[in-house]
């Protein structure tokens, strides 16, 4: 496999299992020096760690909730301090409710927005800060507005806002040669068995925008739906 991210630096949040485990897996087979941050699941942060020993690369783990900034903003200034720079950023925690309108309470909005909104743009804040030139963001979302209607409006909605954020990242940072992009797969979970093989089939996508190959390619919503 080819070592195209030898002396870069990656960060996925919430890498510590699912799509975000295979994530990581990807870049450290790429020869990245991979960090992988989580919410609060210890041994699956340390299953995930001793899978990437294996390409040899530094792998380490960071405890840190995506939907607190100061956490965020401590994770991200600890990568560069340790390693002395970041290059790439995927950014994958989320919530799914899946309720009619009528039925939705405060809290429902709130944790929505909170994990899919706002952990979103709390990462891309940080990313604008801490990439390095020709650095990549890359945020998971949701399915076409067509497929996330119906219970999931509320879902989807959340999810819309992180592409609106991203497009105007894209404009802010293009100068840099930073992309920022979105790859819109609909509601995980990666506790569903039936959903397993869903999160293989979206490393690819974002194995290529991470590349040189997909420089020229931001700002981007890309839909990877089936």
């Amino acid at each position: 496999m080819s070592r195209d991210l030898n002396g870069k630096v990656a960060l996925v949040v919430g890498g510590s299992r699912g799509q975000g485990a295979r994530f990581a897996e990807n870049l450290a087979s790429r020869g990245a020096t991979t960090v992988i941050s989580y919410a609060n699941d210890d041994e699956a942060a340390q299953r995930t760690l001793a899978a990437l020993e294996k390409y040899e690369v530094t792998a380490e783990a960071s405890r840190s909730d995506a939907t607190v900034s100061a956490d965020v903003n401590t994770l991200f200034q600890g990568v560069v301090a340790r390693h002395g720079r970041l290059d790439v950023v995927v950014h994958t925690p989320g919530a799914v409710i899946g309720k009619p309108l009528a039925d939705l309470a405060d809290d429902d909005f709130d944790h929505l927005i909170d994990h899919n909104t706002r952990s979103a743009f709390n990462t891309l804040r940080a990313a604008a800060r801490h990439l390095a030139d020709g650095g990549r963001y890359v945020v998971l979302s949701a399915a076409p507005a067509s497929f996330m209607t119906g219970e999931y409006g509320l879902y989807s909605g959340s999810k819309a806002a992180v592409e609106h954020l991203v497009l105007a990242a894209a404009i802010q940072l293009g100068g840099r040669g930073v992309t920022v992009n979105v790859v819109a797969t609909g509601p995980i979970d990666d506790r569903a068995d039936s959903l397993r093989n869903l999160p293989r089939d979206t490393t690819p996508l974002v194995a290529w925008l991470i590349s040189d190959e997909a420089a020229w390619v931001t700002g981007q919503t890309i839909r990877a739906t089936r």
